[in-house]
């Protein structure tokens, strides 16, 4: 945060698309591979790692409450990656996925 100890290379870039993908199918429970080690760890405990480390600068700007709100969502079962794959798996259709979505943002 206040310090930058690691420069990215142009190859970093190729873990982009993998990375991303992990991310929109499977949310928090994708995997996510780190650039400089390899080393492949869930969203969810990158997300809660990062919390950690950013929990003294949200004090210092009063934005704990908002970094607690992304640990609950976070330690949460509740995915909406597999609501997502489930409500398919159902017979829903993709319309209607995007009308349930636009609600439960909305709310």
């Amino acid at each position: 945060m206040t310090e930058r100890p690691f420069k990215h290379q142009p190859d970093d870039y190729l873990l982009y698309p993998f990375n991303r993908y992990q991310a929109c199918r499977y949310g928090l429970d994708g995997t996510l591979t780190d650039v400089r080690s390899g080393e492949q760890r869930s969203i969810r405990q990158e997300i809660l790692q990062l919390a950690d480390r950013l929990a003294p600068f949200a004090h210092q700007l009063k934005a704990t409450a908002a970094l607690e709100a992304v640990v609950r969502q976070a330690k949460s079962p509740h995915s909406e990656a597999q609501q997502m794959r489930d409500f398919i798996a159902n017979g829903g259709s993709l319309s209607g996925l995007v009308q349930k979505h636009c609600e439960i943002w909305a709310a």
